[in-house]
């Protein structure tokens, strides 16, 4: 599976919410690597969720550290999806416009809407390892925003954890305001369904269409990120068997090589030279980290003469390995 990865912009309402709760949210980022002044635009990997839950529960001093941030998170995050909904119809066109798009804040995450007997289902699937406390962070977030969309009109019924353990109930009733299923199938929100048909003051179909074709245009580029990430990590496992083809990547993707180069094409990105970019930053991290041999590297990276990834080196560093290596880390054997 593909690296998982979060939309930075998620990031701002939790940050907020930790400061509205008298966090000190500098030492929380720092703890991830980050800093609220230098945040990265675009995505984010997902795998450092867990390290941030740990670093704000232990910061906050709350075990169900989601839970306690969902009580300070403001209604609205500043989002593309919330310019969505208030530039619909109504509010449960904008609910459906927004599905179609839920992959903009994060890979983990997919939604689903049912109605049935006068009840909406609104499913809320998340990768599996996702520490509970997003999950339960944003279940209280979208209560929050879905209050202030339909101005105080929305009423949960219910909330469903897939998660057994957390919180005692009382807590999860006190935040939510309505029962609190747990060990469910799947996450969820079940409300009254004639909501749904609640009228935006704000509806202006220009908008609509603007904020619609912004939406497009950024799950293209999610799109495109995940392809190229995707083709980069197949490259590094073929390589280890002595080879990387463009045929070879793209069987493994199900596609003809000629779509596959089209779509690279389109990405602004050319095969070949994502494989020599990989050969490239493999070598040098298994110069500079490793004590491995010369002739192991160039086993690793793919070549199949010490000769030719000497010249290949030296054409993308300007040095030997063998300098590469010296410079970088002063008193390591020459080989």
């Amino acid at each position: 599976m593909h690296d998982l990865t979060d939309d930075v912009a998620l990031m701002r309402p939790v940050i907020d919410a930790l400061r509205a709760s008298g966090a000190d949210v500098e030492r929380v980022l720092a703890r991830v690597g980050l800093s609220e002044d230098r945040l990265p635009t675009g995505r984010i990997p997902h795998a450092a969720q867990a390290l941030f839950w740990k670093a704000a529960a232990e910061e906050c001093g709350d075990a169900d550290v989601g839970l306690y941030l969902a009580q300070h998170l403001p209604a609205f995050h500043g989002l593309l999806l919330e310019y969505l909904f208030l530039s619909s119809d109504t509010f449960g066109e904008g609910l459906r416009h927004s599905l179609r798009y839920v992959r903009l804040l994060s890979d983990t995450l997919n939604a689903k809407l049912e109605v049935k007997d006068g009840l909406a289902y609104l499913y809320l699937g998340l990768s599996s390892g996702t520490p509970r406390h997003f999950s339960e962070m944003l279940a209280g977030a979208v209560i929050r925003m879905f209050d202030a969309l339909t101005e105080g009109d929305f009423r949960p019924r219910e909330v469903w954890m897939i998660h057994s353990e957390g919180a005692p109930l009382s807590r999860y009733e006190a935040v939510y305001r309505c029962p609190v299923r747990m060990g469910a199938e799947r996450n969820a929100l079940v409300f009254d369904a004639a909501v749904l048909d609640k009228p935006s003051r704000h509806a202006a179909p220009e908008l609509l269409r603007m904020h619609e074709s912004l939406a497009r245009r950024q799950l293209a580029e999610v799109e495109r990120l995940d392809l190229v990430r995707k083709v980069r990590e197949l490259i590094g496992e073929l390589l280890v068997d002595g080879g990387a083809t463009l045929e070879q990547v793209a069987a493994r993707l199900n596609m003809p090589a000629r779509r596959l180069r089209e779509r690279l094409a389109v990405a602004g990105v050319r095969f070949n030279d994502l494989v020599t970019d990989y050969r490239c930053r493999l070598a040098k991290e298994l110069l500079l980290k490793t004590d491995e041999r010369i002739e192991v590297i160039v086993e690793r990276t793919g070549f199949s003469e010490p000769s030719t990834f000497y010249r290949a080196f030296k054409r993308w560093v300007g040095e030997t390995p063998v300098e590469f290596r010296k410079r970088g880390r002063p008193g390591s054997p020459a080989e």
